[in-house]
């Protein structure tokens, strides 16, 4: 594999920060409750939690070793970076909850082959490296590798990161790479989003930031947006709450109810909490959505994100899991499905628009989202003003019902100028020119 062609030195000193020495939290019993095929994988295992749980998950251990050959080379240098495992194995030990039943010495072999596998798991979406993911697909089968993609951002299934910047020295364009790919579909993403004193515990918060990341848009930027936002500031009206109940209240109109509002529809960013809406004076509306991707994964990938932004000692806001809150209030059938792909917000690699539905509605967010999330919270009471607006609603059934399309508009056109020579040649037909 490319991977074992990059030179790595013998040694590499990492800190371990205070906000790594964090515990990964299993999945509630709550959660997890007649939803096994979520949170337990079925191909690879990484860590104790789920070592040889099943006789399945030790087909894959003998190429673990052969990967972790290659990524560590020569003897002399897997000793070494088992000897520093090994030296911080209380940390891990501390990460895992304690792991009754191994030796210091057991885990620190585990923590090495499975770090390794990851490695080149993660090496095989970096900028022209799919030959790693070819020969790991030729070695493992196609339908393993669908499922390792699955296995990989289960919360219970979790290495320690910084691990990764022990054993591999480019973890950063190894981790800009995967992270800029999963979220964006690119590599737009140079630098990761957090930094030295805030690196987070795993692989599955760094995709959770970089779900989260703020990105500066070319509309956002320019002068004219940057005034409109600046009108649609929250206003302290909106901030009184007369009840719980008003903050908890979530169902309001679908998209294509929101349509016939006159409330426009356009993508915002990647980022899933830069969700916004813009009114101006009941002429125009627009409501901004986060643009995303649907697959096969969604389901296993985000009910996972919003088991951790769940777990206990986890400072979220919960941007996860209300931004999904948010849109299953949006999408209640495949039309609304229809409209947000045509919008170039949502995209889809499912059958139909239907699968993307049934999958948006699985995913459980357990109630949780607007309570928490101000955000989302004053979006919706924005959304509620505009629509319960007499005025607004008269304006944009006017504008929907007459200037659906553009033929409309050019024949109100002719028809004004038509109208003005008309006029002009009435006044100058009663008070002619001298």
């Amino acid at each position: 594999m490319a991977i074992i062609e990059e030179e790595t030195p013998d040694v590499v000193i990492v800190d371990i920060v205070e906000s790594q020495r964090r515990i990964l939290h299993k999945v509630p019993v709550q959660l997890r409750r007649g939803k096994t095929h979520i949170y337990e994988p079925v191909v690879v295992s990484l860590g104790p939690y789920h070592h040889f749980r099943d006789p399945q998950l030790k087909l894959v251990e003998p190429f673990k070793k052969e990967l972790r050959d290659l990524v560590c080379g020569d003897a002399d240098r897997k000793s070494t970076l088992l000897r520093n495992i090994y030296e911080r194995m209380d940390v891990i030990r501390h990460f895992y909850g304690g792991v009754d039943g191994y030796t210091d010495g057991k885990l620190a072999k585990m923590m090495l082959r499975d770090t390794c596998f990851l490695i080149c798991y993660m090496h095989g979406y970096s900028k022209g490296s799919s030959e790693t993911y070819i020969q790991m697909r030729e070695r493992m089968g196609m339908s393993a590798m669908l499922f390792v993609s699955c296995d990989t951002c289960m919360l219970e299934n979790q290495i320690p990161l910084w691990i990764i910047s022990l054993i591999y020295p480019q973890h950063q364009s190894l981790l800009c790479d995967y992270l800029s790919y999963h979220v964006y579909g690119n590599y737009s993403m140079t630098q990761l989003p957090w930094t030295d004193e805030e690196r987070p515990l795993h692989l599955l918060e760094a995709l959770h930031r970089t779900f989260l990341r703020p990105v500066e848009t070319q509309q956002n930027s320019r002068f004219i947006w940057r005034l409109i936002e600046k009108y649609n500031q929250p206003r302290a009206s909106r901030k009184k709450i007369t009840s719980v109940w008003t903050l908890m209240d979530s169902p309001f109109r679908s998209v294509t109810d929101l349509k016939a509002k006159g409330i426009h529809l356009r993508g915002s960013s990647y980022c899933l909490a830069d969700i916004n809406f813009f009114s101006f004076f009941g002429l125009f509306a627009q409501l901004r959505l986060p643009i995303f991707c649907f697959s096969e994964e969604s389901k296993v990938f985000f009910s996972n994100i919003i088991a951790f932004e769940m777990s206990p000692e986890t400072d979220t806001d919960y941007g996860v899991t209300s931004y999904f809150n948010f849109m299953k209030t949006l999408i209640n059938n495949a039309k609304d499905v229809k409209v947000l792909r045509e919008k170039g917000i949502l995209y889809s690699m499912l059958a139909s628009d239907e699968e993307v539905l049934d999958i948006f509605k699985s995913i459980d967010t357990y109630g949780c989202g607007f309570s928490v999330t101000e955000g989302f919270y004053e979006v919706k009471m924005m959304i509620d003003e505009h629509c319960n607006s007499k005025a607004k609603t008269w304006m944009a059934d006017l504008i929907n019902t007459n200037f659906r399309s553009p033929w409309a508009v050019i024949a109100l056109a002719a028809a004004m100028f038509l109208l003005c020579l008309t006029f002009l040649q009435t006044y100058y037909t009663i008070n002619p020119r001298n």
